[in-house]
Parts: C-alpha cells; structure tokens; sequence
C-alpha cells in the first residue's frame, strides 16, 4: 500500500462527510457558503499573518498597531474597503487592549489540536466578548447533548465573528439569538448552529456569494473580513455554513461535525 494512501482515504472521507453536510443545508433550503478560490485565501491568510504578527508587537507598543494599519492600506489599496479599515485600526492604537480583543479574534490556528468542548461555556464566552460590541439582547439556547471534540480556540473565534456580525446588524434594542441543535450523520455527530438578528439582512451585493468573499462589505468602516474567515476556516472544524433572510430576521447556520477518527 501506498505511504499516502491513509492520508488519501481522509482526505476523501472528509469530503464525503462535507458533501452531507451541505446537502442537508441544500435540504432547507439553504445556499451553502462558496468554497473560496485560492486567491481568496491567500488574502485571509495574508491578513492572517499580518494580525499574529501585529498581535505580538502590540504588547508593547501603539506604533506596532499603527505599522499593521499601514501595511493593510498600502497592501490592499486595490480593495475598496481596506483604506477605511486601516483608518479604524490606526484610531484602535490609543486602546491595544480593545484592539486584542477586536483583532484577536481574527485568526485562524489551523493547527490547533482537538480537545473536550462545552457548549454552554463556549456560548457564553463568545457572548461575553460580543456585549460592549452593540446595544442588543445576546440570547443563547443550548441543545447540544454534552461535551464533544473540537479545535476549541477556532471553533470560539469562528463563532465570534458569526456572533459579532450579528450583533453589529441588529438595530438598537433588538436581539441576537443563538441556538445549538445535536444530530447525525452517519455515526458522526454533527451540531446544527443557528445565529439570527432581526437586522435589515445583506442588501446591496451584487452576489448572494460576495457576503462571503474578503474584503466586500456595506457597512462602513469596515474590511469585510468576519465572514470570509468563516468561510476559510469552517472546512478546518469539519463545518458548513450558510444564510439566509427568515420572517424578518437573518441567520447565519453552521453545521458542525464533531472530531472523530478524522482529523480536520
């Protein structure tokens, strides 16, 4: 036998078992997240590297943060949103622990090993850091039948920018809900995440898609980067995500499998 081939059969059990994943979406009628292009992720990535790099920096200095905001308006100056992005980055340098606590949570830790994950303690962390973020209600109903596997720092950073897009849409006073549903597939556990505010939803794309994709937004000064972080790492916690506009409010599901034979 081949030395790739147990390697080979991972790979193709995992595709398997993301293909399940965004049919059962498909079932409800729910678009799946696109697989971003490679250019697309090398962009998040790049991000990516230029945050740890800041993140390490700003312990000690503003002019780190100052220097990060720099290289974004001069390294995506083609992208129409990163010039105002790197202004709010710059304005952040008078605060380094609000920008840990904003910038932070922008990382992708794909090498992250696996370890036991409470829903509830998860949930209320990622509320917890969302709450001086807006001016609404943060809701969170746990069904998920106990502990699981996972890569719980990314899974937490992936759930925070669901959680914070939220909250950033919803209008003064209204809520964000969260909501945690255990199911199978196969002999897999998989985790039906929903997240809804009662925002005015995604207006203004051209593409239902282009929500995804980095550095496309309509709120302002912002990079449009939460998103497409989603979509680049949800493949990384075994998850496939989508959204949709529902009665009046938008909610962003994730099905999320639970690390089993296979590692992610």
């Amino acid at each position: 036998m081949s030395d790739h081939a147990p390697h080979v059969s991972t790979e193709s059990a995992r595709a398997v078992l993301r293909r399940a994943l965004a049919e059962r979406l498909g079932r409800m009628g729910i678009r799946p997240a696109p697989e971003l292009a490679p250019s697309e992720l090398q962009r998040v990535n790049d991000v990516d590297t230029l945050i740890a790099q800041c993140m390490r920096a700003a312990r000690h200095t503003a002019g780190s943060v100052r220097a990060y905001a720099s290289l974004i308006a001069d390294g995506y100056a083609h992208e129409a949103n990163a010039s105002a992005w790197a202004a709010k980055i710059d304005r952040s340098a008078q605060d380094l622990d609000e920008f840990a606590t904003r910038f932070g949570a922008l990382r992708v830790c794909a090498s992250e090993r696996p370890s036991r994950v409470d829903w509830g303690t998860l949930l209320g962390r990622v509320a917890s850091r969302c709450v001086g973020l807006g001016t609404c209600t943060i809701e969170a109903n746990n069904r998920g039948d106990g502990p699981f596997r996972q890569r719980a720092e990314l899974l937490g950073r992936v759930l925070f920018q669901v959680v914070r897009n939220a909250v950033e849409a919803a209008p003064r006073g209204g809520s964000v809900r969260t909501r945690v549903d255990e199911c199978r597939a196969g002999t897999t556990r998989v985790f039906h995440v929903r997240v809804a505010d009662d925002g005015p939803g995604v207006t203004g794309l051209r593409e239902p898609d282009d929500a995804w994709r980095p550095f496309v937004t309509t709120k302002p000064d912002h990079a449009g980067l939460g998103l497409a972080f989603v979509a680049a790492c949800a493949p990384v916690v075994g998850a496939v995500a989508g959204m949709r506009r529902e009665s009046d409010r938008t909610v962003v599901h994730l099905l999320i499998a639970e690390e089993g034979d296979l590692e992610w």
